[in-house]
């Protein structure tokens, strides 16, 4: 047995995230917790540094791998775990005896006269199977003194709506995962690393908060004030993400949902309909709520339709759906798209899909980007949707009148801006038009409700609230909420009194 799968791994300089440690603080009081997010979204090292700031001790705690699809294996490595974790809180600690079951565990826990928490890390690396079912079993019908925490890239398959109605289900989700403004400084600092406040805010940016993408970013500090040494390490941590997410995200999948994937990254908000259109698929309504809900990589805004939320994900797959498929296959989607939207009537979309189409009717863009309408109306009319590049690929802004200018994607946009002058340098130069359910949310920050109390007012899942808030923090490019009602009050999207 390695020893080094029941104690949490070192992930470099801990890093308290008290905003998710109170999550799971609150969560370890109910049955189940889950952290769940895609390839490198910061589940291991959030949980490895809350369990070290517990004040009892820490958890039992199982590093899962895939040796661990045998079940007697598997039940050997959960008895070790929590047999350590009561023995090094003084005391008998729990004893199992050899061939242990899923039974025997539960009654052996049950009968412990102290409350115990059980961390299960890298839950995807078990296949459906006996070895499955069987730590599924376990975390189901765990006794009352015990609270499960699993982690993984993939929801478990559990009667997980039971668990909510009953109030035993705690979740942290990728939106969640993602770091702030703040974390992000204080890792750089943990590591060593300077960057000012605009630098800090501009990886934020770039990165989406994405956890890989930030630690890289911190672990290869740019020295100096030279823009060409910021963009050298920026186009660093791009290669080291881009290599990770190939190997980690993409090439586990089925080949048919590769392909989904792939094919929304030439997209900003979309709908099934829509992506229906580029892949002729009769079954993308189960696939998107398989992406969005089990692996955590698409957001569902609404009802209809889903985002790429991560911008630097979001240009890693674009550029390998233009080396995979070629040039000429990403001009036709695009032109596809340009008829999609013409049809639904957003005659401004289509004309902007239709320029990028024809941009790369030839091959690639210069430096090999792949250039994208910079916003993205929705069909019939209405709020503009996200532009595919995210806010760091954006066009400066038009003259009226002035022809669509496509926006790079898959280029290493650095988030190190070249000086105070330069164009959309200022905090809030550029940003994406709040949809209507976000300006709902918007509109009761002011209140100083907590995001339950939100999402009971407007009779949605906090899930779905914090979404929306995150979108909301995006698009206003702010990191709080006091910073979100000064800057939307200022742009007049509420009043100064809410």
């Amino acid at each position: 047995m390695l020893h080094t799968r029941l104690i949490p791994p070192v992930l470099g300089p801990l890093l308290d995230r008290p905003r998710l440690f109170r999550t799971l603080d609150t969560g370890v009081t109910r049955r189940l917790t889950l952290v769940v997010g895609p390839p490198g979204a910061g589940k291991s090292a959030l949980l490895a540094s809350w369990a070290r700031s517990l004040p009892l001790g820490e958890p039992a705690w199982l590093t899962l791998d895939a040796d661990d699809n045998h079940v007697p294996r598997l039940l050997t490595h959960l008895a070790a775990a929590l047999a350590r974790a009561t023995a090094a809180r003084g005391g008998e600690g729990l004893r199992f005896s050899d061939g242990v079951s899923v039974p025997a565990l539960l009654d052996e826990v049950s009968g412990h006269p102290h409350p115990l928490v059980l961390v299960v890390d890298a839950f995807h690396e078990l296949r459906p199977g006996p070895a499955r079912s069987a730590l599924l079993q376990f975390a189901r019908y765990a006794p009352g003194g015990l609270s499960v925490v699993l982690a993984g890239r993939r929801e478990p398959d559990l009667p997980l709506h039971k668990l909510r109605a009953g109030g035993e289900l705690t979740e942290i989700r990728g939106a969640d995962l993602a770091f702030t403004h703040a974390e992000t400084a204080a890792l750089f600092r943990a590591h060593g690393a300077k960057a000012g406040d605009d630098q800090v805010a501009a990886v934020v940016r770039c990165s989406g908060g994405w956890a890989l993408a930030v630690r890289y970013a911190s672990v290869n500090p740019v020295r100096g004030n030279d823009p060409r040494s910021c963009l050298e390490g920026w186009s660093q941590a791009i290669r080291h993400c881009s290599d990770f997410l190939l190997s980690e995200l993409l090439d586990p999948m089925p080949a048919d949902d590769q392909d989904v994937l792939l094919r929304t990254s030439l997209l900003g908000e979309f709908s099934a309909s829509l992506l229906r259109a580029l892949t002729g698929r009769a079954d993308l309504n189960r696939v998107l709520r398989r992406l969005s809900t089990e692996h955590d990589l698409l957001v569902r805004d609404d009802e209809w339709t889903y985002r790429l939320p991560n911008p630097l994900m979001r240009g890693v797959l674009s550029r390998e759906l233009a080396e995979r498929y070629g040039w000429p296959e990403v001009s036709r989607l695009l032109g596809k798209a340009a008829r999609w939207y013409e049809d639904m009537g957003a005659a401004s979309t289509a004309r902007r899909y239709a320029a990028a189409a024809q941009a790369h009717a030839a091959g690639p863009a210069p430096g090999g980007a792949i250039l994208l309408p910079p916003g993205l109306g929705r069909a019939g009319g209405g709020a503009s949707l996200p532009g595919p590049a995210g806010d760091a690929a954006r066009s400066p802004a038009r003259s009226p009148g002035a022809s669509p200018t496509p926006s790079p994607v898959t280029s290493p946009a650095s988030p190190f801006p070249a000086g105070p002058d330069a164009p959309g340098a200022g905090p809030h130069a550029v940003a994406d038009p709040l949809t209507r359910s976000e300006l709902d949310v918007l509109r009761l920050l002011p209140l100083g409700l907590t995001l339950d109390e939100i999402a009971a007012r407007r009779h949605v899942s906090l899930n779905t609230v914090k979404t929306q808030v995150q979108a909301v923090y995006r698009k206003l490019q702010v990191g709080r909420r006091r910073d979100a009602v000064r800057v939307a009050a200022e742009r007049g999207l509420i009043s100064p009194r809410g």
